[in-house]
């Protein structure tokens, strides 16, 4: 082993050389006023701490509070929004409820509109004054001259002529005869239409109103002498004036022959 140098041999042996009673008390008075500072150092430092800990943990609190005030907040926020959406959707399908319903309401009100209208007009025949009028209760709408024409029997037709009579099927041009069926014996019978041309086709011609009572209003034939030999009850009209009847009038329309009488 290297033996030390003469300077820490003095020096270990200044300090293993006994030290007085004095000085050793005095160096323990110093270590423990050293101490007891140490202590209140420690002591304050941590009463701070805590302090500081109660404030952070108060400060927290409050913090949580107020996010839980902030998330409730956010919840019936939410929610408002959620139920706004729910009445904007309930709202936008009552309104397309109400839209549909009332153009269903339009739709009716026009087809009762239609419907009165039909009810209300009729078609009135004054041969006195050559005319031929659709009117609405007591009130002309239009009027077109009869030229001439009155309401006849014509082809051996022994029926008498309504004074009232009904519109039930409307052709614009007469049709050739349609086929006719019947049960015989339990038995179906089919005669099958004509086609092409006809007695019945020339002889209506075009713009034809057939009554339920046998009266027919039709513009002139396609050929006189077919037309007079066709039985049926006839009113004859002007082309143009059977033109505007036709137009004018509707299945269920009446027809009033004028006698002096009111519809």
């Amino acid at each position: 082993m290297t033996a030390p140098s003469p300077g820490v041999e003095a020096l270990l042996r200044r300090l293993s050389a006994r030290v007085s009673v004095p000085a050793l008390l005095a160096a323990g008075l110093v270590t423990l006023a050293c101490a007891g500072m140490l202590e209140s150092w420690l002591n304050a430092r941590a009463d701070l701490a805590r302090d500081r800990r109660r404030s952070a943990q108060a400060a927290r609190a409050n913090l949580d509070e107020e996010l839980a005030e902030r998330q409730a907040i956010a919840d019936l926020v939410a929610q408002d929004l959620a139920r706004a959406k729910n009445d904007a959707r309930a709202a936008t399908r009552s309104q397309r409820s109400l839209f549909e319903g009332g153009m269903a309401l339009s739709e009716e009100r026009r087809l009762l509109e239609k419907q009165w209208e039909i009810m209300t007009t009729y078609l009135l025949v004054d041969p006195a004054a050559d005319r031929i009028s659709v009117m609405r209760g007591a009130q002309t709408v239009e009027s077109w001259p009869l030229g001439g024409a009155v309401p006849r029997a014509v082809g051996g037709d022994a029926r008498p002529l309504p004074r009232l009579a009904t519109i039930v099927s409307k052709e614009r041009w007469a049709h050739p005869e349609r086929g006719k069926s019947e049960v015989v014996d339990g038995q179906l019978q089919w005669e099958p239409p004509q086609v092409g041309t006809s007695t019945r086709a020339r002889a209506l011609g075009e713009n034809v109103l057939f009554t339920k009572e046998g009266l027919i209003l039709h513009g002139p034939p396609l050929s006189r002498e077919e037309h007079e030999a066709y039985p049926h009850l006839c009113l004859s009209l002007p082309a143009a004036t059977a033109r505007r009847v036709y137009a004018a009038s509707f299945v269920g329309t009446r027809v009033l022959i004028k006698d002096g009488a009111a519809p």
